[in-house]
């Protein structure tokens, strides 16, 4: 067996499963609690451990690193009943398979001073664009859910995870971009001073996580930051980035 010249990485893209309403567009799926959706996420899991992940990295801000693992230490000790949310039902779930004692928390999510709202500038200073981002991330949200409710989870793992959606979720980025006038480019701000600064400290986080070329780091993150997270990680150098689709079809 040859030694690794690189620290590996698995990257999957995932819906919030348990409905948190925290995004611009927000989908309700179906109960992931229910017996059928379990029998669906455990097989994930056991596709996914395949991966043999050293280290799991999920979307939890870092702040909240020592928080997160003492729930995940009562999950492991029975104190702790896993939530709909996709980092207990994934997350938690793999760490344990693979007897992990620690999981990572590789997120940074923070209000920045002088960081436009387009939210209140779209209903303000309606333009275009941002009619047609509001439009496209709408669709985007009832295709995931409407896709969702008619296949299985890994089934829809594999369509989220597909580069054809994955590019379309970043679309939406693109086009948020291109709000605002030339002399005030709120779009461009918030995209660059807000989603790729945000996507850059989650791969800065990533990144620090990698201490020895055996590492296999499993990342877990909102299927919207998948294209950035993809495109950093690979762009680096730093890591032997393997396809999830490989894992999932097996």
């Amino acid at each position: 067996m040859t030694k690794a010249e690189k620290p590996t990485i698995l990257v999957l893209g995932s819906d919030h499963f348990g409905n948190p309403n925290q995004d611009m567009f927000n989908t309700q799926l179906d109960d992931i609690l229910s017996n059928t959706r379990q029998q669906e996420m455990q097989h994930v899991v056991e596709c996914l451990k395949k991966f043999q992940p050293t280290k799991i990295a999920l979307e939890q801000t870092t702040k909240l690193q020592q928080e997160m693992n003492q729930q995940y230490l009562s999950y492991l000790d029975g104190s702790y009943q896993l939530t709909a949310d996709e980092r207990d039902q994934i997350g938690y779930r793999l760490a344990k398979e693979m007897n992990l004692h620690e999981i990572h928390a590789v997120d940074w999510n923070e209000d920045m001073e002088g960081l436009p709202n387009l939210e209140e500038e779209g209903r303000t200073e309606e333009t275009v664009f941002f009619r047609e981002a509001m439009e496209k991330g709408q669709r985007i949200a009832n295709e995931m859910q409407e896709y969702f409710n008619n296949h299985t989870i890994g089934e829809f793992l594999l369509w989220l995870n597909d580069p054809n959606t994955v590019r379309e979720n970043h679309e939406l980025y693109m086009t948020l971009s291109l709000m605002g006038s030339k002399e005030n480019p709120v779009g461009a701000k918030w995209t660059a001073h807000y989603w790729y600064y945000r996507n850059l400290l989650i791969y800065k986080n990533i990144v620090n996580m990698a201490t020895s070329n055996e590492d296999r780091i499993f990342v877990l993150y909102g299927a919207g930051h998948i294209h950035l997270l993809l495109q950093f990680l690979q762009e680096s150098g730093r890591f032997q980035v393997e396809n999830v689709r490989d894992y999932l079809t097996r």
